[in-house]
């Protein structure tokens, strides 16, 4: 359903959004609330992504940066990584197809590195080398990502490089590409939990009380045309 013209007459500058952050919070409540398994919700998550990476176009979006797996998520029980793992796992392969179809880039923040040790490594590299040459949406999927892990791996790189900090841009996982100019966060909390801290300074910061498996193109709307949260 669109968001009424007047709204956005009335908020037109509100569309010029060329890279939209996400943290897609509230996987785990939205099946606790239905009665389902952990599983189905990260699942559920998975379409409110795919949703998202085809509506972007239509809102002139270029960039996309989704925060899927942070430095912290390593604590959660070791079931619902193993399923986790499987899903990416899975998804790198199975959502190809319709990725290149899309024309849509895919590259990743955080340290992936660490993904060998549970054999999914892989996969998400033959999926950022089959996309590489497409020029529609950016999509950057931040995986054992965490800001704090960041700005120590590029003042170190700095340090080597006898680089002046004005040049850390240059040095952060997000080098090359344009700052957030919206932040999403569903679930109904209200942080950045060390996501893009440094990138996100200067960003519109919009929290939403629905879980993230529920978002759509009425969400993305409310975000992008309305001002005040």
């Amino acid at each position: 359903m669109q968001l009424s013209e007047q709204l956005k007459s009335q908020n037109s500058k509100q569309q010029s959004v060329k890279h939209l952050a996400v943290i897609m919070d509230g996987n785990r409540r939205w099946a606790k609330q239905r009665s389902l398994a952990t599983i189905e919700g990260h699942g559920a998550g998975v379409a409110a992504l795919k949703r998202l990476v085809a509506l972007c176009p239509n809102y002139s979006i270029k960039y996309l940066t989704v925060y899927a797996f942070s430095t912290e998520n390593w604590r959660r029980d070791n079931n619902e990584l193993d399923f986790l793992f499987k899903l990416l796992a899975s998804a790198a392969v199975t959502e190809l197809n319709d990725l290149i179809k899309e024309n849509v880039k895919v590259s990743f923040c955080g340290d992936i590195d660490k993904f060998k040790t549970v054999g999914i490594f892989d996969n998400l590299a033959r999926l950022q080398e089959a996309t590489k040459l497409n020029t529609g949406l950016n999509l950057q999927i931040a995986l054992n990502y965490g800001s704090l892990a960041e700005f120590t791996k590029a003042l170190n790189s700095m340090q080597e490089a006898k680089a002046d900090f004005s040049n850390i841009t240059q040095f952060l996982d997000t080098t090359g590409i344009p700052e957030p100019e919206l932040l999403i966060r569903t679930g109904g909390r209200a942080r950045l939990s060390n996501f893009l801290l440094w990138q996100l300074r200067n960003a519109r910061l919009v929290f939403l009380d629905s879980y993230w498996p529920d978002f759509d193109q009425s969400a993305l709307e409310s975000a992008l045309y309305c001002e005040v949260f």
